[in-house]
């Protein structure tokens, strides 16, 4: 079950699949600890910070970044790559 931003659990299905829905906040938050993070500042890989755990993923709307899929390391954002 995901949390958005240590909230309470949201719902992400009413059986309405043509509906867009809506999750509050930036984070969220999965068992383990892992996140997922939507942002809007510009994240460069390997360069930019973060204190997200290692495994969490993020996408930016921002110029510099957009339309990727980062990856923290535990210190920066990293590319995702498939391996």
């Amino acid at each position: 079950m995901a949390i958005a931003n240590g909230a309470g659990p949201y719902q992400f299905t009413d059986g309405n699949t043509d509906a867009e829905k809506l999750v509050g906040g930036t984070v969220l938050q999965f068992t383990g600890g892992v996140q997922f993070h939507g942002l809007s500042t510009a994240i460069t890989a390997n360069s930019t910070t973060t204190s997200a755990p290692a495994g969490s993923m993020a996408i930016t709307s921002n110029a510099t970044g957009a339309g990727k899929l980062f990856v923290s390391d535990g210190t920066k954002w990293q590319y995702a790559a498939i391996s």
